[in-house]
């Protein structure tokens, strides 16, 4: 939160004309739209072959296509070495010979589930590396709960687990791991059950 407090001030005060975005997940891609509805010129930078790689790519390729029609220069399959000051300006430099000048750069590179301390404890961690957990949010470690960027839970549409870094799945699934740590029965769909 403060982070974006201080981006908002920032921006209020200096008006940059122009903004480098790393990382094309949701938080990037929400940062890249907020400053091209604000008049800024955006680059938006991503690792991966794609944007929004969390979703199907044809809808990555629609939303890519939406920016680049609102201007913004979106590149992909570059990983960002440096950003350095010149002058008034910041140097942001990668693989494959990219470089992009800019009055602002953001790195929204996402996140990654550290379970090191999960795994020590012998609790499972599934395909993403994140903490495997019931429907009830509980570990495989018997009565150890948990919740947020740091476990893969059950999603209703795939059928499956999947992983999910966003603060409204965290704060439901700390709901129901509360709930359950003193004695309920709160699921994050359907009955409760501990198996997987």
């Amino acid at each position: 939160m403060g982070d974006g407090f201080a981006l908002r001030d920032y921006l209020a005060e200096r008006s940059p004309a122009s903004a480098v975005v790393v990382g094309g997940g949701y938080i990037g891609l929400e940062m890249a739209e907020a400053m091209i509805h604000r008049g800024v010129l955006v680059t938006l930078v991503e690792y991966q072959p794609s944007i929004l790689t969390t979703v199907d790519p044809p809808l990555g390729a629609l939303v890519r296509e939406e920016l680049s029609d609102r201007g913004a220069n979106v590149v992909t399959g570059v990983s960002v070495k440096s950003i350095e000051r010149r002058g008034n300006q910041l140097l942001v430099a990668g693989s494959r010979g990219f470089q992009a000048e800019a009055e602002l750069a953001l790195v929204a590179t996402g996140v990654r589930p550290n379970a090191d301390l999960a795994r020590a404890a012998g609790m499972e961690t599934g395909q993403w590396g994140a903490i495997r957990v019931s429907r009830g949010m509980e570990t495989n470690v018997p009565y150890v709960y948990a919740a947020g960027d740091c476990v893969e839970t059950y999603h209703r549409l795939l059928q499956g687990s999947a992983y999910l870094p966003l603060g409204s799945t965290a704060h439901k699934q700390g709901r129901v791991a509360g709930e359950n740590a003193v004695g309920g029965q709160a699921c994050s769909l359907g009955r409760w059950s501990r198996r997987w």
